[in-house]
């Protein structure tokens, strides 16, 4: 047990046991292209990386999340094989410019997979990093509440017409490309001036842009970076053209989406749920299941650690430094900007999958804590 900042985290390290946990050692080296593909634009840039002596690239893992579910997903014999694990070990993020610390940190978490309840499992998990932060003597704590989910399934279910249906469906979980690209849908983002090449390609089938893009690749002796496939390159060229000189997206439209983009109220956690019940509804997509799910989990919370939810407020999307949170997520933090949470944590139900391929896959909800950060440090 890493002693680093002494009996606060061995406070919180007790409660997080408490709720249920084998302890696990996670790998700290990682395949470098699994990490890329899933931090967050936070994160991408402050990664490091090393060479295994096979010429593997290799990544320091930057937080416990992708290592759990990785050894999830290597060792699991069947899906959602139940699991619940208590970690605790460094990672390793570059500071941000004007950052002073170090380029190394502890954080300590709790992973859970296969619980078949998953409004419980998403409680308990909150409740663990809660009570991990209480034991440590953090009081009146700022709760910020958001669903990864939730655009994702709303730009899925919406009529919203082509290409920008699916262009918006590709980023729906980065706040910072919805952004852009929501801004690009609307003609208020920056123009550019689309390629002879990506014209032509955006007006051949599928099978011919392959062919085309494999032809310009030969005639330039260039090869594709990493795992590449021609397929995703034609058809990433053929949606940048498309987009280009695609209709605009309708104004009402565009307000709505922006407005579920940005939705974040600081007053009553009830009234942002049905903000986002009616802002759906004008994009005709029906949140009531969802909405019911939501008041289950703040009914759980509410009996047993009221006090959580007494500065909390919702977000539609949250601005993670990791992109794979798909359901109920959360912050913890002692400043209300969230600037630097104590604690974060939420479901990432697809991350197995994404991790081994499809050859496992699980329900899961985790937490993890920067014991560094207790006392507002």
């Amino acid at each position: 047990m890493n002693q680093e900042t002494g009996p606060k985290m061995q406070a919180a390290w007790a409660a997080l046991k408490a709720r249920g946990g084998q302890e696990v050692a996670l790998p700290t080296l990682l395949p470098a292209a699994l990490v890329l593909e899933l931090a967050g634009e936070d994160v991408r840039p402050r990664l490091y990386f090393a060479s295994g002596p096979d010429g593997a690239e290799l990544c320091l893992r930057a937080d416990l999340t992708i290592p759990a579910a990785l050894h999830y997903a290597q060792n699991a014999q069947g899906d959602d094989e139940p699991a619940a694990w208590v970690c605790e070990g460094k990672v390793f993020r570059a500071p941000k410019p004007g950052e002073d610390r170090a380029p190394e940190f502890v954080q300590i978490g709790l992973e859970r997979f296969g619980d078949a309840d998953r409004i419980e499992a998403d409680v308990t998990v909150f409740l663990a990093a809660w009570e991990a932060c209480q034991a440590a003597g953090e009081r009146n704590l700022y709760v910020r509440l958001c669903d990864g989910g939730l655009l994702p399934h709303i730009i899925a279910k919406a009529d919203l017409p082509d290409p920008w249906n699916s262009a918006l469906g590709e980023v729906a979980s980065h706040k910072s490309a919805l952004k852009r690209v929501l801004a690009q849908a609307t003609g208020t983002g920056p123009s550019r001036q689309i390629s002879a090449l990506e014209r032509t390609i955006a007006e051949l089938d599928p099978e011919r842009a392959r062919s085309t893009v494999a032809e310009v690749l030969t005639l330039a002796n260039l090869s594709l970076p990493g795992n590449r496939q021609l397929s995703h390159v034609a058809d990433r060229l053929a949606a940048r053209a498309k987009r280009a000189i695609a209709k605009p997206l309708a104004p009402e439209l565009a307000e709505t989406m922006s407005k579920l983009i940005h939705l974040s109220s600081q007053g009553s956690l009830a009234a942002s749920l049905d903000e986002c019940v009616a802002l759906a509804e004008k994009l005709g997509v029906d949140l009531m299941d969802w909405r019911q799910a939501w008041t289950l989990r703040l009914d759980r919370i509410q009996q047993e650690a009221p006090e959580a939810l007494a500065h909390a407020h919702f977000e539609a999307l949250s601005p993670e430094a990791f992109d794979y949170y798909d359901g109920m997520a959360f912050d913890l933090a002692v400043d209300p900007s969230f600037a630097r949470p104590v604690a974060t944590g939420g479901r990432y139900d697809t991350l197995v999958g994404e991790i081994s391929s499809g050859a496992r896959n699980a329900r899961a909800v985790g937490c993890v804590i920067r014991p560094a950060r207790f006392g507002g440090q």
